[in-house]
């Protein structure tokens, strides 16, 4: 806001002809030199919004205290990268358990082709029926743990949702 100002009134004094453009551009090169001089920073202390503007010219002998950046936690003192860390690691448990389902379901599937097409074997239902058999067992508990992970992160997000956390740290 403050350039604002100095150019509005840097323009309004000169007036708008060919010769007035170098002076224009002298007049910005000009004030471009002064902010660099009088270079300002806004200082904020506490958590209250008060402000202290110090300028490059009356340099204080006195470090500036050092401020603790801000750092959002929820009502148990954890923080987003605590939430981040526990629900990436539960979703790449289910991401897991999921790739294991897929893997059996292909498996017991390949088995029941075979024991449908092969007529090699003498005793399929004896050769082949257990090993089925086991590849579903197999597929119900890869499909169980899949519904543990889904019930974990749902647990996640209660978790967060009770101790005050964004649900923004749960994504």
């Amino acid at each position: 806001m403050k350039k604002f100002i100095v150019l509005v009134s840097v323009f309004s004094s000169f007036p708008i002809v060919g010769s007035a453009q170098s002076s224009l551009a002298d007049a910005a090169r000009r004030e471009r030199a002064r902010q660099k001089a009088v270079h300002s920073s806004v200082t904020f202390t506490g958590v209250a919004t008060s402000t202290a503007v110090t300028t490059s010219s009356a340099v204080s002998s006195v470090p500036a205290p050092v401020v603790k950046p801000f750092v959002m936690t929820d009502n148990n003192g954890h923080d987003e990268e605590y939430w981040r860390e526990r629900f990436d690691k539960a979703r790449a448990d289910l991401k897991s358990a999921e790739d294991r389902v897929q893997l059996l379901d292909n498996k017991v599937r390949g088995l029941n082709t075979a024991f449908l097409t092969r007529n090699d074997i003498y005793d399929k239902e004896n050769t082949l029926g257990p090993e089925i058999s086991d590849g579903q067992k197999q597929l119900e508990d890869a499909r169980n743990q899949v519904e543990q992970a889904k019930q974990k992160i749902r647990g996640l997000e209660d978790e967060l949702h009770r101790a005050g956390g964004p649900a923004g740290w749960a994504r």
